[in-house]
């Protein structure tokens, strides 16, 4: 099934952007993240035209096998680390980095026959995946002494890296620069917002995700600020354009209500292809490159779009949703969420790259 709406995705673009980080990172390597089908932009694809990476992170087993069935041959960790202990064979014959970050894991590698570089997660303050502070040390000993771990890396990840002026940054940067000098361990910290925010932290990986694709990991600084350009461009059509009376309504629930008799346009995209059903009347659309916006709800596969000073639209005229010329982080504030979101949505209107 073929819809309207499209996502086409700019690798240029992907490549200047990981330029960028080369240029904020100079001397650590990258870890590519591309974990969520890329953050909606096609992983094999994005994989394929980032030769340049010195690895690559995806969540889980599954979508590492999937790289390497695509041949992609760069290392490639597992954030998610095995989930049983019978996984470790996959792990070492396909040469992928699974994160440990419970201590049965570490057990698990204790056992294993076989050769594995793991990540030692150390929750640090996101209270999400990673082994408590205090282990650390003996469970960095326990892997070091494991026949089968062949590097060892550590790893964290930060909480509030887009805030740069957050207490809890500071306190995480101190406990793990703090340990990795006491264990002479390679680290990894600095995710996107990390790596602009906090160049103390880059460390020997720095893991860059949505800054790879254009979106500001920061509210310090915009995606143009930063030099990063927009990676997918989401469009449609216009399908209609009606002449609505003064006072007449649009959409569900009869929300935006026509100031005057005016033109709108319904456009042929929706809830239904990932876009988000929250963007508020007032949300920014393109029409033929002219600046606009979208009236009343978002429906499962049609918005109504203001039509009012534009030149001359017409049926079939090209809707921009989000690109380079409208930063998906705008769309993202109108509609109460955040550009990641919107983005992954995006994944089904994607060709393969």
């Amino acid at each position: 099934m073929i819809r309207q709406a499209q996502a086409s995705i700019d690798y240029p673009a992907l490549a200047h952007n990981f330029q960028r980080v080369r240029q904020l990172a100079p001397h650590s390597r990258i870890m590519a993240v591309i974990k969520a089908d890329a953050y909606g932009h096609g992983m094999v694809g994005v994989a394929k035209h980032l030769p340049q990476a010195d690895a690559f992170a995806v969540a889980c087993l599954a979508e590492a096998t999937a790289l390497r069935q695509a041949g992609i041959t760069q290392p490639i960790t597992v954030l998610q680390g095995f989930q049983h202990r019978d996984e470790l064979a996959q792990y070492a014959a396909m040469n992928l980095r699974p994160v440990v970050h419970q201590v049965w894991q570490v057990s698990a590698l204790e056992s294993f026959v076989g050769k594995i570089s793991p990540w030692l997660k150390i929750n640090t303050g996101m209270g999400r995946l990673g082994v408590a502070l205090e282990q650390a040390v003996p469970l960095w000993s326990r892997l070091k002494a494991c026949e089968s771990a062949v590097e060892c890396g550590l790893m964290s990840h930060f909480a509030n890296a887009d805030e740069p002026g957050h207490i809890i940054n500071q306190q995480q940067i101190s406990a793990m620069r703090e340990l990795a000098q006491h264990l002479s361990a390679p680290l990894s910290m600095a995710n996107s917002g990390g790596l602009v925010n906090f160049p103390e932290i880059q460390a020997d990986w720095v893991r860059p995700g949505i800054m790879l694709y254009g979106s500001s990991p920061t509210r310090k600084h915009t995606a143009a600020e930063l030099d990063l350009r927009a990676v997918m461009k989401v469009s449609t059509q216009l399908i209609a354009i009606n002449w609505l009376r003064a006072g007449e309504h649009i959409g569900y629930g009869s929300l935006w209500h026509c100031p005057e008799d005016m033109p709108v346009g319904v456009a042929a995209i929706g809830y239904g292809d990932g876009y988000p059903r929250h963007a508020r009347s007032g949300t920014p659309v393109l029409v033929n490159e002219q600046r606009t916006q979208i009236l009343g709800r978002v429906s499962m596969d049609s918005i109504v779009i203001d039509l009012r000073g534009l030149m001359r639209p017409a049926v079939g005229d090209e809707v921009v949703l989000w690109s380079n010329e409208l930063s998906v982080d705008e769309i993202a504030q109108h509609a109460e969420t955040i550009s990641y979101e919107l983005l992954c949505n995006m994944k089904g209107c994607v060709a393969p790259g």
